[in-house]
Formats: C-alpha cells, sequence, structure tokens
C-alpha cells in the first residue's frame, strides 16, 4: 500500500507510524511541518521525506493527517475527488477549533455542558469574573488564537491577576473567549475511531496527566504521559459520545473523536472539549495496542468496514524530553545531534521516536569507543515510552523498565504516571466508570 503521512506539529509525531508501516512493507511518504528540525526521521529505512505533500496525495492509496490546524479545506477537496483521507473535515475540525461549535453540538444532542459565556475580550472577561465572584476556567475561542492561554483560576482573584497579566503583555486574542464554571470532580475522557458509516473498534477510555512535574505540578505542556485502555462497555462514552454518532458521519469526521470530561462528585459527566485529530502521545499509545497492520484497518474504515483489533491491556505512555522542553524556544542547532543510548533491538518496540534521527555517533563496543549509526536528537520532544499490562501497575512497571535502559543527557520525564489512579479508580468504580481498569 502507498501511504502518506502529513505530520501537522512539531514533534515528528507521525513517525513512529511511517516506521511501522514500513515494517509491514508499506511504501511510504512522510510531510513534515516547517517547524521540526529538516533531518527528523533521516536515516529510517524505507521512510521518505516529502517537502510538498499535496503532489504525493494522488499518488497515495490512503492520506493520513496528524492535525486538524491547516490544510483542512485542501484535504476537504480530495476526500470529494476519491482520494482516501483518513482524517477530520473542515465542519467536524470546528468542533474542537471553534470552542463554542464543540459547546453547541454537545448540548443539541441534549447533552448537558458546564455554564459558560462568552466575550467579545479579556477585559470583558475580567469585569464579568469581578461581577460574579465565582472560580471559572477561561478559554479562547476563535480558529487562530493562542490555546495556551487556557487557565483553570484558583479563585476569581487569581483568574482577575492572569486576565490582567495577558492584557499588560499585549497577548490579547484575535477572537472572542469563554469563561466557563469550574465543576470539581475527577478528570476521564472517551474516544473512539470512525469510519465513513459511523464508529469502528471499541471504546478507548483515558486518563491524561498534563502538567510538567511528577505530582501533577509545574506548568501545563498537554499530555506528559496517558493511561488508557480499550474498552467493550463504556458508561461515559453513553451519555457524551454515542448520542453523537449519526451527526458525526454527517460532518465527514474520520479518524479519532476524544470528548474530555469532569466526572462530579454525583457521578454525573460533564464534557469540556473535544479533540478531533490524532492526539499525541495517545496516538502513539494507541499504535501500541493495535494489531496487525496498522494501517489497513484505516483504509478499511474510510469504505466503511470496521477490522480494527485492539489488546485488551491497559496501556501506559510517557513522555521523554529535554530542554528547553516545555517552553520550545531553543534553536534547532541547540536541540539536535544528542545521543540517545540505550535503544536497542529488545526494546525500541515500547518507544515511538518522536524529533529523533539516526545519524554516526561516538558509541561504545565493549571497552572501545567507535562510530556507528544510532538515534539522536532533533528537538526537545523525544519519544513516547509504551507500556502494557493486566493492571495500571504493571502498564507502568514496564514503560519505566524501559525508560531506565535509555540515556540522553538532561533527560526529562515524569515519574509518576498512573500512581494517582490508584485512589482514583475506585472512586469512579462506585459511580459505574472505568470497570475495566485496575490499578494493581
Amino acid at each position: 500500500m502507498k501511504v502518506l503521512l502529513i505530520s501537522m506539529d512539531s514533534v515528528g509525531e507521525l513517525l513512529p507510524l511511517a516506521i511501522r508501516c514500513v515494517k509491514a512493507g508499506h511504501n511510504v511518504r512522510i510531510y513534515f511541518s516547517k517547524d521540526n528540525h529538516p533531518e527528523t526521521g533521516k536515516g529510517f529505512k524505507g521512510v521518505t521525506r516529502v517537502d510538498n505533500w499535496l503532489s504525493s496525495a494522488k499518488w497515495a492509496d490512503i492520506v493520513i493527517p496528524s492535525g486538524n490546524h491547516e490544510f483542512m479545506p485542501k484535504l476537504d477537496s480530495l476526500k470529494k475527488m476519491g482520494v482516501k483521507v483518513f482524517g477530520p473535515s473542515v465542519k467536524s475540525a470546528a468542533l474542537e477549533i471553534k470552542r463554542a461549535d464543540g459547546m453547541k453540538f454537545f448540548t443539541d444532542h441534549g447533552i448537558d455542558v458546564p455554564d459558560w459565556k462568552q466575550f467579545p475580550n479579556l477585559p470583558a472577561a475580567e469585569a464579568h469574573v469581578r461581577k460574579t465572584g465565582e472560580r471559572y476556567v477561561f478559554k479562547t475561542l476563535g480558529d487562530e488564537d493562542d490555546k495556551s492561554l487556557s487557565y483553570v483560576g484558583k479563585s476569581p482573584a487569581d483568574m482577575i491577576a492572569r486576565l490582567q497579566r495577558w492584557q499588560k503583555l499585549g497577548m490579547n486574542p484575535k477572537g472572542p473567549v469563554m469563561l466557563q464554571k469550574v465543576i470539581e470532580g475527577t478528570e476521564f475522557a472517551v474516544s473512539r475511531w470512525m469510519g465513513t458509516e459511523g464508529f469502528v473498534g471499541t471504546y478507548n477510555e483515558n486518563f491524561e496527566f498534563k502538567k510538567l512535574l511528577s505530582g501533577n505540578a509545574g506548568p501545563n505542556c498537554g499530555e506528559s504521559g496517558t493511561i488508557m485502555k480499550y474498552v467493550a462497555d463504556s458508561k461515559i462514552a453513553a451519555s457524551v459520545l454515542d448520542p453523537l454518532e449519526d451527526d458525526l458521519v454527517k460532518l465527514g469526521h474520520l479518524g479519532d473523536v476524544d470528548v474530555n470530561c469532569i466526572v462530579d462528585d454525583k457521578g454525573k459527566a460533564w464534557p469540556l472539549e473535544f479533540t478531533m485529530r490524532l492526539g499525541w502521545p495517545a496516538f502513539n499509545i494507541m499504535l501500541a495496542e493495535h494489531k496487525g497492520d496498522p494501517v489497513e484497518w484505516m483504509l478499511d474504515a474510510c469504505e466503511g468496514r470496521d477490522t480494527l483489533v485492539t489488546s485488551p491491556a491497559v496501556a501506559c505512555g510517557v513522555v521523554l524530553a529535554q530542554p528547553d522542553y516545555p517552553n520550545s524556544k531553543a534553536t534547532k542547532a541547540e536541540l539536535a545531534n544528542i545521543p540517545i543510548y540505550g535503544v536497542t533491538n529488545d526494546n525500541k518496540r515500547f518507544i515511538a521516536p518522536q524529533s529523533v534521527k539516526i545519524d554516526r555517533m561516538p558509541d561504545m563496543e565493549g571497552d572501545t569507543v567507535v562510530e556507528r549509526d544510532i538515534w539522536c536528537t532533533t528537538g526537545d520532544y523525544l519519544a513516547v515510552v509504551t507500556g502494557m499490562g493486566k493492571s495500571v501497575k504493571r502498564a507502568t512497571e514496564r514503560a519505566y523498565a524501559t525508560i531506565k535502559e535509555l540515556h540522553v543527557p538532561n533527560l526529562m520525564y515524569r515519574d509518576d504516571i498512573g500512581e494517582s489512579l490508584e485512589k482514583t479508580l475506585p472512586l469512579l468504580h462506585s459511580m459505574g466508570y472505568a470497570t475495566e481498569f485496575k490499578y494493581d
């Protein structure tokens, strides 16, 4: 099969899929956005980089984009021309990018969302916090706005201080913004893959660990690690995902659809936002759970068939990074050409390389220093290490066992992914959620 991968973000997020496709015997071309180092993916046999993905679109049997923030009109046009694109449409991407559209989509399907209000600018949002004296989550609503401005206020004063700081720094969003009431509870998400006829495969329930540092401290960096499991039945999906299936098909959505929620102390699941794309590191953890050909099932989904087979095991994924992650202000030259030692034929199947290439570097052969081709860095987001097992604890132990075999100067990773679930899972189980997970 001829496979074209469009890696839209800056971390080489589709490189692991490219490697798996080559191993399965497919002809692979991959486009990396210009934010990636020009040598990301270099040296991996069979992985051909292209600078212009559009010229390869008609060549491909299937086109797989990683994101939804660019190229969407072109990808929609290709779908209409008969090109098999396993990715979101302009309309389905808007459910994530334009958060107001996502909130309305939930309510149109009878799904309650946390109270929220839209404002034209930061001063208007600040005035509302002062007036109500309540806790809020701040989010942008425009499709070109900086999503890093999302913020969960610890108090009304904390939110006002944050809004004032952004204004003083000139960080004013181009479009409207929203304040969403804080709901206390447990963060828990569910996703499912979609084909042209509806859902394929089983549900994927997952717990994201978003903060940079262990103990859930430090800045929010998307996901430092994730615990997930494919499950046959899902209470949370029945309330926030299943009712959306028919209309997601009408929107032309293909690929993953994830709904992140807060489950309150009464057991009600409140949807917070959509992810309408291949999330990372989540997708590279999913790959570890998929059985058989890595992309044949995607082509089948584009043609209305459900052939996805997954492992029932719990999976853990841990992000490996180096400074200056998550700021990513260092130059490409500063971040590149640092050896990644400890990768072997035995453990590399548990390591999904991201900003990585293969190049000649000093290495040890017994007691002798030699020059050989090994993995080395091309950025600050290095890899996702996975582990699988019958329980959360077993999956995490396996992931961290692999990490301990690796050496990179100044290697960064959280050492507590999944630990909080020892207390969280019994609470969710008492409400009927996450019942196929066990901690130990």
